[in-house]
Formats: structure tokens, C-alpha cells, sequence
């Protein structure tokens, strides 16, 4: 029956009997072995129609996907559509929009910002689509003066449950764009944004990096930093434990070390004044903080672009305690299956551009990211184990629901929103896909 889909696509169709299957079935994480029952590689969104409509006539499910970062198994027998193809990049630096395709990556749209003095809200890697990363929610390096990536969303270009394709907005269809604005893939398959742009004429950026055995000093100074830096400044911290791997830099490679990555899109001064006592706590092995074109913001994690076996687990809390600090070097301060702690300082403001499901800021101060990068895949069962030991060790500390871009593969929709809003989704969803055929990593429960 899927071979009949082949018949009207201008991309390609490819099936588990396909000799490319092999290579185009796998998400970006390779932790997750999704198993769908077809892949469309869409050559433009007329393919995403024909998907859509030949799904829903047969009965059959439907999944979005442009790389495949924040994969689930909830993508299982569906038709998974990969969107790299719909690339285009529109940007009027006089109205401060954007309009991108699906398969745009933060990275593409960052650098067509260059020389405009605006930025888009991008988070940690540049290899994100811009879509995947709005319709998810998106915590920026610039959420706390702009917002979230889900509260710049204008408007979409979508495919509805039905297969048919338009353009959407707050004065069309306001349900299904708050839906759309962190609800992902489970309301339609959308082919194209248009999204806010925001001032940063002046971006300064990078990282600072410590010896591991100066971290105490160091997460305490920028626990300080972070109650008193202006809302414009944004700071990050890390304990990273770098694998003995060939292909890294010598200075990194099998080393250990607790990191301040920082930013701020203008008013340099106020980012050197925020990272002033950080500074004095320690010795700076490694200092990048200088100016910035808009593409060097998605640079400063230097995070992995090609695919790889990532385990992540997430908490919330509101204050970098001498006890937080105590238990996070505990369980991640030395090099052991937790590759990576991030801490990630938010803002809690009820100001939002355009209201969405995941639009406000989350209510906690901070939220904590640590992660696994697997060499083996037979290390799964204890990253997992030693990841889930330090989210119950750091739970006496918990703050709030998570915001959606902090799910890990094995969270769903109630670890981040309330059943209100779970209960207005739903709803949402009866009305624009009322039997079912459209799937996001994190379906509606029931």
C-alpha cells in the first residue's frame, strides 16, 4: 500500500526493502532507534500534502522531522517527513521578521542575520530547524531579554490533518497557533514560519573555562552573578568532562573543567561587569568573550553537529545554593557516564509577544541540563542509571514544570504543562486533527 505514495511525490519515498534505508531511517540521537514505516524526503510542501492526505485516507500516522535532535519512540510506525528541502530564507531587517522554511537550521538563518544588528532567538546548537525548536518551546541564549523561540512564532505555513495546506496566524486561527507555540507536531505539519527578529547591535559572547578543581569557587560566583546581572545578560555554567578522543583539541582532550558561556546582544560593559567576580574566582585557562556577529552566538557551545548517541535528564530550581553546588560536583564532578551539567539561568516574566501553550517564561530561576554522550550503545542502562541518580539527588531542590525544550526522550507533555492546558490541547487537537493522523515527539496524553 506505501508504494502507491511514491506514485505522487516530487521527493523520494524510502521503505525498510530500499538499500538507503539504512541511512535515512535514524534520527540525529542516535540513542533513540526510531522504526518508522516510511520515510518521505519532501521536495517542497506539496509532498507534505500528498503525505498527509495518502495518511489519513489509509489510516495511517504522520511524524515532521528535520534532524531529529529531540526524537522519540512516539515516531514508531509512522511516516516520518524530512523537510531539509523546504530551505528558503526570507529576512526584512526593516520590520524585523524572518520567514524560513522547515528544513532551515538556526545556524543558516543566524548567518543571513549578519551585519542587520538583529538576531533571531537561537539556543545552544546551530544545527536545530527553526520550526522543530519554536513549535518546542525554545530557550534562547537571548530568552531572557526577548523570550521564548515559541513566543516569537508570527505565524505558519501549515498541512492540516487533512492534508491541506495555508497560511496561518494570531487572527485566523488563534487556537491552533497558541497550540503550535510549544504543543510540537501534534496539531500539523508545518512547512514554513515567520518569526520576530529582536535588536542586538552590539553582540559580545563566548566562554571561560576553569580547572575542574576550581568549580566551588567558581559555580558560587556565578550563582552571585546571575541575582545581579541585568536581564539583558545571560550565563551559563557547566562542569564538562571531555572524552580521550583523538579528533579533540589537545587542550580539551580526557580533561576536565567547569565553564561560564555568556552573552548578551548589547551594552558590553554590563556582560564584563557581570563576569567580573566570576573572573576573580578562579584562573581562566581559556577566555573567548568578545565581540560577535549574529552566526558566532550559535558557536559559543561548540556542541556536537553530527549525529550522536545523546541521554539527557533536566530539573528546575531557583538558587545556586553551596548545597546544589555540593551535590552537582558530587554526582558530575568528576569524569564518569555524565559527560555534561549545565545550568541555565532564566527569566520569569509574564510578558509574552505572541501567547502560546509554551510562549511565557517558565516560572523557576534556573534549569539544569546533564547529559551523556554514549561511545557504546551497551552503556544506555547505566547513563541512564547514573543521569536518574543525580535528577533524585538534585529533586529536594525542584522549582516548577520544565519548559518543553528540556524533555528528554522519555519524558511526556505532563512533565511540562498543567492540565489546563493539556485539557485546551486536547480540545485543540479533536477540532484540527479529530482522527488522529498527525504525531509529535511528545504526543497529547490521553
Amino acid at each position: 500500500m506505501i508504494e502507491e505514495l511514491r506514485e505522487v511525490l516530487t521527493g523520494r519515498l524510502v521503505t525498510a526493502a530500499d538499500p538507503a534505508w539504512g541511512q535515512v531511517r535514524p534520527a540525529w540521537n542516535l540513542t533513540v532507534d526510531q522504526q518508522p514505516l516510511a520515510v518521505v524526503e519532501a521536495a517542497g510542501p506539496s509532498d507534505v500534502e500528498h503525505t498527509v492526505a495518502f495518511a489519513a485516507a489509509h489510516g495511517l500516522k504522520v511524524a515532521a522531522q528535520a534532524g531529529g535532535h529531540g526524537a522519540t519512540r512516539a515516531l514508531d510506525n509512522t511516516i516520518v517527513v524530512r523537510t531539509n528541502a523546504l530551505d528558503d530564507v526570507w529576512v526584512d531587517s526593516h520590520a524585523q521578521i524572518a520567514r524560513v522554511g522547515a528544513g532551515v537550521r538556526w545556524g543558516t538563518l543566524q548567518t543571513a542575520l549578519d551585519g542587520t544588528g538583529l538576531t533571531g532567538l537561537p539556543g545552544s546548537n546551530g544545527d536545530i530547524s527553526v520550526v522543530g525548536y519554536c513549535t518546542g518551546g525554545g530557550l534562547s541564549w537571548f530568552a531572557r531579554p526577548y523570550g521564548s523561540g515559541a513566543g516569537s512564532l508570527r505565524a505558519a505555513e501549515i498541512v492540516d490533518g487533512a492534508g491541506a495546506r495555508r497560511w496561518i496566524d494570531d487572527s485566523t486561527e488563534p487556537d491552533l497557533m497558541w497550540a503550535l507555540r510549544g504543543g510540537g507536531g501534534n496539531f500539523a505539519v508545518v512547512t514554513s514560519v515567520e518569526v520576530e527578529l529582536h535588536p542586538a547591535p552590539e553582540i559580545v559572547g563566548g566562554r571561560l573555562m576553569f580547572a575542574i578543581d576550581q568549580a566551588p569557587a567558581v559555580l558560587a560566583a556565578y550563582g552571585k552573578a546571575t541575582l545581579e546581572a541585568p536581564e539583558h545578560v545571560t550565563l551559563w555554567a557547566y562542569l564538562t568532562h571531555y572524552p580521550p578522543a583523538l579528533q579533540l583539541p589537545e587542550v580539551v582532550r580526557g580533561k576536565s573543567f567547569c565553564m561560564i558561556d555568556a552573552v548578551a546582544p548589547y551594552d558590553p560593559e554590563a556582560l564584563e561587569t557581570a563576569l567580573a567576580p566570576i573572573r576573580a574566582a578562579g584562573t581562566v585557562l581559556v577566555d573567548t568573550i568578545g565581540p560577535r556577529e549574529s552566526s558566532g552566538v550559535v558557536e559559543i557551545t561548540q556542541e556536537p553537529i553530527t549525529p550522536a548517541a545523546v541521554l539527557l535528564t533536566t530539573s528546575t530550581f531557583d538558587e545556586v545554593t553551596p548545597e546544589l553546588i555540593d551535590t552537582l560536583l558530587e554526582y558530575a564532578g568528576q569524569p564518569s557516564l555524565i559527560s555534561q551539567v549545565q545550568l541555565r539561568h532564566l527569566r520569569a516574566s509574564d510578558e509574552v509577544i505572541h501567547p502560546g501553550v509554551a510562549s511565557a517564561d517558565p516560572t523557576a530561576q534556573y534549569m539544569l541540563l546533564a547529559g551523556s554522550i554514549l561511545p557504546v550503545p551497551e552503556l544506555f542502562g547505566s547513563a541512564q542509571q547514573a543521569l536518574g541518580a543525580l535528577k533524585d539527588a538534585v529533586s529536594q531542590w525542584h522549582a516548577g514544570d520544565l519548559p518543553p525544550s528540556g524533555l528528554s526522550s522519555w519524558s511526556t507533555l505532563q512533565d511540562s504543562f498543567t492540565e489546563p492546558d493539556l485539557a485546551r490541547l486536547r480540545d485543540i487537537k479533536q477540532r484540527v486533527d479529530p482522527v488522529g493522523t498527525l504525531v509529535g515527539n511528545y504526543p497529547l496524553p490521553c
